[in-house]
């Protein structure tokens, strides 16, 4: 009986630190992103968004409502998943992280030194705030 309680007890810790792995560990106020990449987003967004989506889907209230307290990672699995509609998955990594990252500039999040990394992980690492 005890054996089963410790072992219970380990898979219980074990449990907790994958769970709290997985738990976004900074905020978009923490400087995620740099401009350079906000700005090669913004050309990529253009060149190969644009023709069917707004930027202002992205931004302000339609933004905020969509995605406060979620992780980037919901953007990420959305854009890199399903976008551009007629070849989804076809850009570059990179490519969708700097359209993320256009979005968080397009939202007044602040930019740093650091580019915003691709991949699932990286983006489930950053919570995007609510507007302050």
């Amino acid at each position: 009986m005890i054996r089963f309680a410790l072992i219970g007890a380990g898979v219980l810790a074990v449990t907790a630190v994958v769970t709290n792995a997985q738990a976004p560990t900074k905020t978009t106020y923490d400087k995620v992103y740099s401009a350079a990449q906000a700005e090669r987003g913004k050309k990529t967004f253009g060149e190969k968004c644009s023709g069917c989506h707004e930027p202002s889907r992205f931004s302000g209230d339609t933004f905020h409502e969509a995605w406060d307290d979620k992780a980037l990672k919901e953007i990420w699995d959305i854009a890199s998943g399903t976008m551009p509609e007629d070849n989804p998955g076809s850009l570059k990594q990179q490519e969708y992280a700097d359209i993320i990252a256009y979005f968080l500039s397009l939202n007044d999040y602040p930019a740093g030194d650091a580019e915003l990394q691709p991949g699932a992980a990286p983006m489930a690492a950053i919570k995007v705030a609510k507007k302050q």
